[in-house]
């Protein structure tokens, strides 16, 4: 039965924050819905923040023809949600989540296959990918939730996850199923978990400091200044990206799955849009010499160092770690791609096209679907 249009503001808040508390989503990816009386739901707006979220700030939307009244935007996957409702009566509740495993999983265009989960209900497809917020990629989405009318989850290549359930308690245990599920199905495909990193370099974190920077290196914090030509390699890496870049922080990423794709000495070529449309068309490596990193960061806001993780940079800290999150999701991409025949990278022009888009229309705004 549907919500009255109070519960389900209330619902969909709380949703939001818990989306980030659970790592489902990271900034403002992602989306909530919940269904209401009279054929319509209420939605999460476009780029606002979940954790200063309010109920009168969600749009109410009509199910039939996506129309919606007032000022606040909503977001720009509604049509998605709007088909799940239209196409499913039982469902309540619906979560547009960019989760690890399942975007991972999503990237082969394939479905998961039924590895005994109760809860999603055998096999789960995967809609064909499209552009965020368009019409090819809603059509995709509905075909598959009206081609498997028992699964309550619909994987979205290369853009993380539909969950549906009659209820937000439901959907959230759907999401979390369904990355059980997909983590169940990276290790069998891939082989398990990459090579331990071993012993890595640290070259630690930064903040900016108007002509120097802080920098925590292990227990210790020390500053410098950027046009010191003597520095130690850490600092002097911090110093080649902010004289280059506009960052304000810069940090060094050695999660296990970042070092294994730093030690095949390629480019990272992104297979999933959030990564694109933050990081770049690519993220360079290079064998971690000060120019070299200033050179391979310019136009872009991550670079791997052969044989020792990433650094990355961001505007603000939310945006830094955003692109580590986004990083280490798009690294084990890559290596769950290099299992499954045929996996590409998105096309260059592809990439470009949303990392122009992204910077254009949401850098400073953090609006993202």
């Amino acid at each position: 039965m549907a919500y009255t249009e109070k519960e389900a503001r209330e619902l969909v808040v709380e949703a939001g924050r818990r989306l980030l508390a659970a790592g489902l989503v990271t900034r403002t990816w992602g989306n909530v819905s919940a269904r209401v009386t009279g054929g319509r739901f209420v939605i999460t707006p476009s780029g606002m923040d979940y954790t200063a979220l309010r109920p009168e700030q969600l749009v109410l939307v009509d199910i039939e023809s996506c129309a919606y009244q007032g000022h606040i935007k909503p977001s720009s996957e509604r049509g998605i949600h709007a088909g799940a409702y239209r196409l499913r009566p039982e469902v309540q509740f619906v979560i547009h989540t960019h989760q690890d495993n399942a975007s991972v999983v999503g990237v082969a265009g394939e479905g998961l296959p039924d590895l005994g989960h109760a809860r999603l209900g055998g096999w789960v497809p995967c809609a064909a990918y499209g552009l965020p917020s368009t019409n090819r990629l809603r059509r995709a989405v509905e075909a598959q939730v009206a081609a498997w009318p028992d699964s309550p989850a619909v994987l979205l290549r290369r853009h993380g996850a539909l969950c549906m359930g009659d209820s937000m308690e439901d959907a959230f245990s759907v999401a979390e199923a369904l990355e059980d599920a997909c983590g169940e199905h990276i290790r069998l495909r891939a082989g398990g978990e990459p090579a331990p990193a071993g012993r890595v370099l640290d070259y630690g974190s930064s903040e900016r400091r108007g002509d120097a920077f802080l920098l925590t290196l292990g227990c210790r914090r020390q500053a410098f200044w950027l046009e010191d030509r003597k520095l130690p390699l850490a600092a002097a890496l911090h110093a080649a990206v902010y004289r280059s870049t506009n960052a304000q922080y810069v940090a060094h990423e050695a999660a296990q799955a970042v070092v294994a794709a730093s030690r095949e000495g390629r480019a990272l070529r992104p297979m999933l849009d959030d990564l694109a449309q933050l990081a770049g068309v690519d993220v360079r490596c290079v064998k971690g010499e000060p120019g070299e990193v200033a050179r391979a960061m310019r136009g872009r806001n991550a670079v791997l160092l052969r044989d020792a993780g990433a650094l990355c940079m961001g505007a603000e800290a939310s945006d830094l770690e955003a692109l580590r999150f986004l990083l280490r999701k798009g690294c084990a991409a890559r290596r769950f791609a290099a299992a499954a025949p045929g996996c590409r990278p998105l096309g260059r022009l592809d990439a470009l096209v949303q990392r122009t888009l992204f910077v254009a229309s949401y850098a400073g705004k953090k609006r993202l679907c």
